[in-house]
This record gives structure tokens, sequence and C-alpha cells, in this order.
């Protein structure tokens, strides 16, 4: 399963940039360069087109091989142990990167056989190795949302040799992960082949990867840059549009809000609007952006754009006119340009000279930083080496178009010391240390002021595991994680912090909070709303701190302890905890359950609360996390109990139902309301029935409200949605007291874990083992299941088999060997007694090799290892076989001995070389049937009689020979894994009945005289 669309943080920086200027290429630093010579010429479309970032030059079509791997194996995928990684490294300033895959089979047989194309499933991801659930089973509900990570590319193709390309726009820079395996089909109705029936093959996989790169104009804070845009007026120049002019300047830590200001000095009358697109560390596209704007260019002017950058990152804009085919804001209808070059000068023309076709406008852009106060906020100007800052302004005509101010975002921030231990993907984080070298224990929170955490996740060796952060409300874990901080064990990760929140988040089963919005629209949704939610009320448990120590880490909660009864009323509070975590981006808790990143929106990580014992605890994990600067922010609410029951989201639901219920009136088909639309409009009507309506009902209802379906109209159903985004907005803000930054009248402390562990905190569930495997050269960990648990944890129990068919299927594999006691029994009366013995093994052994390995470890008894159990099952049975062709053959006695010992030796030798293949069993049959036909012929040949007897050829063997076929097309071709115990046992049986008809009987085998 794939994940959906990615956000648009950004997780490493570029450590250097190149530039072309005048055809040759300069390196330039992580600080922001000095302003090049040749101003606005830099970066010409000219130059763009004939060389790359680089200097070299750039082939027909811009596209530059960089990269092309091995040859790579594919296995068929059981797990997520199968994948075979792929490793591309994509450099900076490229603006599509091209890649192609083609898979083809190669015969591994001596005889060369056509080998069948098989599926092929690949999955492309920045940063890390792909999340991925191929069997489509629903991730744990305490994964981190796809849809704030990375977007994962995906590609189905067969392995006939054709080339598959996947081009991906405005990539993000750095490593980049494939995993790649033959697709998943359910195991179950698969049959289990015999080494040697089937062709075999070995799937192979080649990949390439080349890229489109561009030259962007540097900006340099203080300065104003001129620029052009041309816009073809005539169709047949249209066909010749400009790629977009793409921009690119370096935002250093501690700034807050980046200002791009736009100067228009030239006008164009006649152009569309401006779009405006923003991205930190790459490119930016229509769908992965920072910020984005529409400029209106028919009038002179200043125009404005704020946005919250990313620290210590270059940042990329892209100036275009709006498309023909964006025919809305760019937001909405964004475009993805698949090649770009840098602004073109003022004096530029194009081939056939006529000016006439070209409209242009000429403005001037001005950076502007907005650095960080001392206390975390953002100020409101600059520091002293740059320009000072104005408010936003905007012309006549452009109201609208433009991006408003932003407010500041202000945070606690804490520092954390990161702790490695010896294992892979082992390490955790803690608060510093305060004067007396004591690691605090909690982390005090205060209403209205979010408190900060940025850690960091290293490149390739810190993502192969899970990084979890856990955060409870519980003062009962505080002395057990005092205790385990002074256990100084590395070998034992399970003893640090980090798993004393995990194991409590685990072993209690916390009900998923109800989420009744995804993503709100980011062209509309600003931090502003955000800024207005946090509150300060109740709890008064630190009312005496200093102000200036108010929301910094304590190690001790004594304070709490000596100010809980000064206010009796405060210790009725309900106080709630919203966690947001997001690579390379802080964001705003914002009631009841979101987090603001920018302009986007999304649902919180966590969301914790003090009213009982189930809620107060929260844990989210990230699998194979992205490398970079991760954030984590906690903002504490407060809220009366007494009105607790307003703020939740289904009784919101049902206000907002009750006050348009009118619109059920109006409903018809195809809604899918429409079979209990009755019910609906009575059950509206009646409060009673309205109260007792289960959250199921009552979400139909509203989604059917906000249905175009049922209202008819679109407009409608978006007139419906905004309404109720501003009911339960104002429904919930009722409930939620307000407050001022800092308010010490509402406070908490907090204790949390920052952690990292292989597979899912060190465990793969009750059923499951951690291992550690190694591909391409990139280690990563994962979960091996048992007893058909399935999952990325090992918890998906809808395959696994109970308990009283797995002792069926036991019994069945083991006791179908008692049939060989008649075998037995009647070679020992014929005078065979080493085949009896060899038969009496054969049986020994199978029934306890299948004792051990078909029990699912729950009714499973294993004599000895499970390797030397199913050697001697394999060596017996082919020992049997052939003992009994050579009782068959009724060669001399001399030969007897001599054909047992050269046959225990070359079959103990084939068992052991490969035990499954099918020359294993062929050799002693065909060798066997052979030696039967010479010695039954020179028989004949000398007594001038038919040998053996009629009885045996007539009756017995017909009668043993079809159980011995039915045996082995049982055994070959009908075997799969759902039925393995069955057929496997009909194979057991028919093998020991076959010997009671075959192993000749003196009596009656030899003719009568």
């Amino acid at each position: 399963s794939s994940s959906t669309s990615s956000s648009s943080s950004r997780s490493s920086t570029s450590t250097i940039s190149s530039n072309s200027v005048d055809g040759e290429t300069t390196t330039t630093p992580v600080l922001p360069p000095e302003p090049p010579q040749g101003g606005s010429k830099m970066g010409s479309r000219a130059g763009a087109r004939l060389k790359d970032g680089y200097g070299w030059p750039t082939p027909e079509g811009g596209q530059i091989p960089l990269e092309r791997l091995p040859s790579n194996t594919l296995l068929k995928y059981t797990a997520y142990k199968d994948v075979s990684i792929l490793h591309f490294r994509i450099p900076t300033d490229t603006r599509t990167a091209l890649f192609s895959f083609k898979a083809y089979e190669e015969s591994k047989g001596a005889f060369q056989r056509n080998c069948k194309p098989n599926d092929i499933t690949l999955h492309l991801k920045a940063g890390s190795y792909p999340v991925i659930s191929p069997e489509n089973i629903t991730f744990p509900k305490h994964f981190l949302d796809a849809d704030e990570r990375f977007e994962i590319h995906s590609l189905q193709f067969k392995s006939d040799s054709s080339t598959r390309r996947l081009s991906i726009e405005g990539p993000h820079p750095g490593n980049w992960f494939a995993v790649a395996f033959i697709s998943w089909t359910d195991p179950n109705n698969e049959r289990i082949e015999q080494q040697g029936l089937a062709a075999s093959c070995e799937t192979l996989l080649m990949s390439e990867m080349a890229v489109v790169r561009v030259t962007p104009q540097i900006l340099h804070v203080g300065m104003r840059h001129p620029g052009t845009l041309a816009l073809p007026v005539r169709e047949s120049a249209a066909q010749n549009q400009s790629e977009p002019n793409t921009y690119k300047f370096f935002v250093p830590a501690g700034v807050a809000i980046v200002t791009w200001r736009l100067h228009i000095t030239d006008a164009c009358l006649n152009c569309t609007d401006v779009t405006f697109f923003v991205q930190a560390h790459g490119l930016p596209t229509g769908r992965d952006y920072l910020q984005n704007a529409l400029i209106c260019p028919n009038q002179t002017g200043d125009v404005s754009i704020d946005f919250y950058p990313h620290e210590s990152a270059w940042h990329y804009v892209d100036l275009d006119f709006l498309r023909p085919d964006e025919k809305l804001a760019p937001a909405l209808t964004g475009k993805n340009s698949t090649a770009t070059v840098a602004p073109p000068p003022a004096n530029r023309s194009l081939d056939d000279g006529s000016e006439q076709e070209v409209e242009y406008l000429r403005f001037t852009i001005e950076l502007i930083y907005h650095m960080l106060d001392d206390d975390g906020s953002s100020s409101d100007r600059t520091n002293n080496e740059l320009p000072p800052s104005v408010e936003p302004t905007q012309t006549d005509g452009m109201g609208g178009e433009v991006a408003k101010s932003l407010p500041s975002r202000t945070f606690d921030r804490y520092p954390v010391l990161r702790q490695t231990y010896r294992e892979f993907f082992m390490f955790d984080y803690d608060l510093l240390p305060d004067v007396n070298g004591t690691v605090p224990v909690t982390l005090n929170l205060t209403s209205g002021m979010p408190a900060l955490m940025k850690f960091d996740v290293n490149d390739v060796y810190d993502i192969g595991g899970t990084l979890s952060f856990a955060v409870a409300m519980r003062q009962d874990l505080k002395a057990s994680l005092i205790d385990a901080r002074h256990q100084e064990s590395t070998n034992e990760h399970a003893g640090v912090v980090a798993e004393k929140l995990v194991d409590v988040q685990e072993e209690e089963f916390i009900p998923e909070l109800p989420v009744t919005m995804t993503t709100a629209s980011t062209t509309t949704t600003t931090t502003s709303n955000a800024a207005s939610t946090t509150t300060a009320s109740t709890m008064a448990t630190h009312h005496d701190t200093p102000s200036d120590q108010r929301g910094s880490p304590s190690s001790s909660s004594s304070s709490a302890s000596g100010h809980a009864s000064a206010n009796s009323s405060a210790g009725k509070a309900n106080q709630t905890v919203i966690v947001c975590l997001r690579l390379e981006e802080p964001g705003i808790p914002t009631w009841p359950d979101k987090c603001v990143y920018g302009r986007h929106i999304y649902p919180a990580a966590i969301v914790i609360n003090n009213t009982d014992a189930d809620t107060n605890t929260g844990l989210v994990h990230v699998p194979f996390p992205e490398p970079g600067s991760w954030y984590v922010t906690l903002g504490l609410f407060c809220h009366g109990p007494d009105l607790t029951a307003r703020t939740t989201i289904i009784d919101s639901v049902k206000d907002f139902i009750r006050t348009y219920r009118g619109s059920l009136e109006a409903m018809r088909s195809p809604c899918s309301c429409a079979d209990r639309l009755a019910y609906y409009r009575t059950c509206v009507s009646d409060e009673r029935c309205l109260g007792a309506l289960n959250e199921t009902e009552t979400l139909k209802i509203k989604e059917c409200l906000m249905d175009a379906k049922c209202s008819g109209s679109t407009a409608q159903s978006e007139r419906m949605a905004r309404r109720f985004e501003l009911h339960h907005k104002y429904v919930t803000e009722q409930s939620v007291s307000g407050g001022t930054v800092g308010n010490p009248e509402c406070n908490s402390s907090v204790v949390f874990t920052i952690s990292s562990s292989p597979c899912v905190a060190g465990r793969c569930g009750r059923f499951g083992r951690c291992y550690h495997y190694m591909s391409g050269g990139f280690v990563f960990s994962t979960c091996l299941c048992l007893r058909n648990y399935r999952g990325w944890d090992c918890t998906e129990d809808s395959q696994v088999p109970s308990s009283a068919s797995i002792l069926l299927a036991s019994l069945l594999l083991t006791l179908s060997n008692l049939l060989f006691l008649p075998s037995i029994y009647y070679a020992v009366r014929r005078g065979y007694h080493s085949e009896a013995i060899i038969y009496f093994f054969a049986m020994f052994f199978s029934a306890f090799y299948h004792a051990c390995d078909s029990g699912e470890e729950e009714f499973s008894f294993c004599l000895v290892k499970i390797g030397v159990l199913q050697f001697c099952d394999f060596y017996c049975g082919l020992l049997a076989i052939w003992v009994t062709l050579i009782a068959m053959s009724n060669v001399r006695h001399q030969l007897v001995s001599l054909l047992h010992v050269l046959g225990a030796i070359l079959l103990a030798f084939g068992t052991e070389l490969n035990k499954q293949s099918l020359w294993v069993f062929l050799a002693p049959a065909l060798t066997g049937i052979c030696l039967i036909s010479v010695s039954w012929g020179l028989r004949c040949r000398k007594t001038k009689r038919c040998f053996p007897s009629r009885n045996y050829l007539a009756l017995y063997l017909p009668v043993g020979s079809v159980l011995v076929m039915v045996g082995l097309v049982c055994f070959a071709f009908l075997q799969t894994k759902q039925n393995y115990h069955i057929v496997h046992s009909i194979w057991h049986m028919v093998m020991a009945l076959s010997i009671l008809c075959l192993l000749p009987d003196r009596k009656t085998f030899h003719p009568k005289c």
C-alpha cells in the first residue's frame, strides 16, 4: 500500500551549491555567498541550456545521466526481509529526476527453459526506506500519518525486459531508496513446487537515473535583484513560452519569518497572473511547497509575501505566468514544470527577433529576514545588519492576491542531549542536565506557550529502526523513570527510559480519538487561527514560580505537590496536551486535535488528557524515519469539567445536525442516506433519539449534509462544509477558557521519551521475532511473524488458525506415519529385517519431524534440532524407497549388501547437498527400476518362464504402482500451504501402503514349477 502525497517538509540541507556564470563554475559554501558580478545575467536561459550546475555540457533534451546500478536479484515477497534495496543520490538544483527500471528473467537450470515473467513491485522514497504493506494490512494505530511524511512513488510492471520510467518533479536532494521485489500473492493459494519440475529462473532488475538540473539565480539579503518575465502573446510564440524563473537563497538559523518583496517596475497590462511557489531544500511543485500566491502584474508597486522558513536551509522560488491549463489558484491546480531556466535579461529577444510577440514584466526582488528574539519569539524587525522590516504592502487592485503577514510563532525551546548505544538504531534524547548534573525527569508546560524540542536523525545509519515519542501526564511514572535513568546498561535497551513509557502505552488499550477533518485548505488557513486558541486557566500548580522559570524542565515534583491544595477549584480542571511531531518544521498545537504547519493543517500526532487513566499517555511511532531535524511541540489546553461534554466532537456534530436538519427534507437518491432518510428525519426532530444516536449514524448524517450528491449542488455542499467548520470551531472554543501567553494559572508537568530502537520499540508483538537484515549495503530491522500472524508488528490475526485446527493438522501429519507399522510387521515376517529397520526409522523421524514443525510452537515437540530431524526424515524416506526396489529386483544376496551400502552413502550425500531437489528422488527410483528390469529380464531369459509370478504381476504390482503414482502426484503437484497437512498426510499413507503391495513375498513372488 502506498502512502499518499507528501508534506512540504524537507529533511536535509545542501552543503554546497554550484552556479554557472559566463560558462564557468563557482562553488558556493553554505553561508549566503557574495553577490556575483553580472547581476541578472547570472543563470541566463542560454547558460542553463549549455551547462549544468557543475559546468559540464548538458546532453540534448536536458537529461544528465548520473547513476547506473548493478543488476539486483529480486525475491518473492513474503516479508520485508525479501526486499532488494536500491540507492540513488540526487544532487541539488534538480528540477526533474528520471528513473528507468528493467526487469528480466534468467534461467539457472542446466537445460535452458523459457521463464515466465513475474509481476514486479517497486516503491521509491526520499530520505529513508519506504514503509509498505503489500498485503494491504493496516499499519498499527500509533504510526505517524503517512500524509506527514515524504511521498512514496510506486511502480507495477512485468519482468519481460521492457523498460519502465518514473519521472519525479522537484525531488528532494540527497539519498533516495527504492525497494523492489516479486509481487506478493496469497501463499495459502500457491502450489508448493518441487524443485526441478518447474524452470529454475532468477529475476534481475537493472536501474538507471538521470536528472534535469537548473541554474537558479542566487539572492542575498538586503539587496535588490532585478528580474524579467516574458510572456508570448501570439499562439505561435506561446508554444515557446519560457520556463519559470527560479531563485535560490539561504536562510540561516534564527530566522523566524522571511518576507519576499516583489517591486513591479514595468507592469504588463496584457499578462496573466504570476504564480509564486517557495520550497525548502528542493524546487517547489504545485503539490509540494511552503507557500504559494497569485500576483497581479498589471500595476506597479510592492507585493510582500511572508512565509515560515526552514532553519539553515536553501530555499527555492519559482515565478511564472499562470499557464493556460491553470484555471484556478496555483494551490488548487498547480502545475509541475519539467525544466527551468533563470530569469532572462531585459534586453533578451526571441530567436526570430520579433519583440512584438512577447510581453515583458520587469521587477526587482528583495529579501527581508525577521529574526528570533532571545525568548524564542520572532521580532518585527531584522538584525542590525539587515534593512528594517516593514509590514507587507500591496497596491490597489491586488487585494486578495497577496499573502497576509504571518503572526509570530512563540515557543519555549528546550535543547536535548543524545545518548547512543552500541546496537543498531538504538539511541534516545534527554533534556540537558542542570547545574548539578541531574537530568530533569519532567517537562513543565504552560498554556499559551508550546514547548519545543529539536533533535536530529542521522543519515543512513539511523533510518533502519523506528523512532518513538511517548508522553504521559501520569505522576506515578516519575519514580520508576528516575530509577531507570540510573541504569547504566547499554546492552539492555529496554531498561532505559525510552522503554518505560512505550511499555506502558503498549500494555494499555487506549481508544483512538475520533477525527472529523483531515487536511484543511492550504490557501485559506493561516496560523492566526491557531494563535487565538491558546488558553490559560485552572489548576495553579506553580503559581508561585518566578516568571523566568515558568515552563522550564524540573527534576522534581515537589513544587507541584506543595501547591496542589492551594486552589480547590483548580483541582477539578481538565487538561489536554496536544503534541505535534514533524520533520524540519515545528507545528503549532491547535484545539481540539490539530497541528498547524505554516499554511498546512494535519491531525495531531498525540492527544492526551488528565481525565482518566486510559487517556493520559500517548505514543507515536515513525518507522524508518527520514534523516534531518525533527521538531516536537507540546501545547497545553485547560477547560472546565462542567463544559467538557460540549467539547466532544460527536456532540458538536449533533448540534450542527440539529441546526441544519431542514436540509434533510431536500435529500434524494443517489444520496447514501436515502435508504434511511425517513428514520433520520424523525430522529433528528426528537431530542431523545438524537441524543442516543450512535457515532456511526451521526457521522453519516453529517457527511450527507455536506455531500454534493445529497444536496444536488457542489456550491451548497461547500457552503455546508464551511458552516460545519465554523460551527465546530465556535463550539469547541466556547468550552476552552482563553488566556494570555505564559499564564501561570494553567500549567502541568509531563514525562516524555524520545528514542529509537529496532522493529517497533524493539519488539514484534507476542508472535514475532525482530531481526536485522542487509541489502545493497544498507542495514534495516524488520519483524518475522509466527503462527500466521501478519503486519508490521505481527499483531494482525485474521489468518491465524484456531488451536483446534493447529492440533488437528499436527496430529494428521504425525499419526499418518503409523501406517508404516503394517509394513514393518510384514517385512519382518517375510525375512526383510534390514528393510524393516529402515521402515521403522522412516516412520520415527517423519513423525517427530512433523511434531516439531507443525505445532506452531503451541503443540510442537522437538526431540532434537529441527534441522537434524528434517535431514533424517528425508534421508530415511529415500533409503526406504531404495531398499524396497532392491528387494523387488531379487538380486543375489552377495549383491544386496553392496547395493545397500552404496545407496546409503550416495543418498546421504544427495540429501545433504539438496534434500528438496527432484534428482535426489529420481536417481534412486530410476536406478532401482533399471535394476529390476535387468534382473527380471535375465531371470525370464534363463528360466524361459514369466518372472515374477503371475499373481504378483496381475495384482500386487499394479496396485502398488497405482498407490505410488497417487502419492507422487500429491507430493509434486497438489500441495499448497493451505492443504499441506491433508495432502502430505495422504502421501505418508499411500507410500506406507504401497510397501505392503510391492515388497515381495518369497512364497508368492517366485513362479511355481
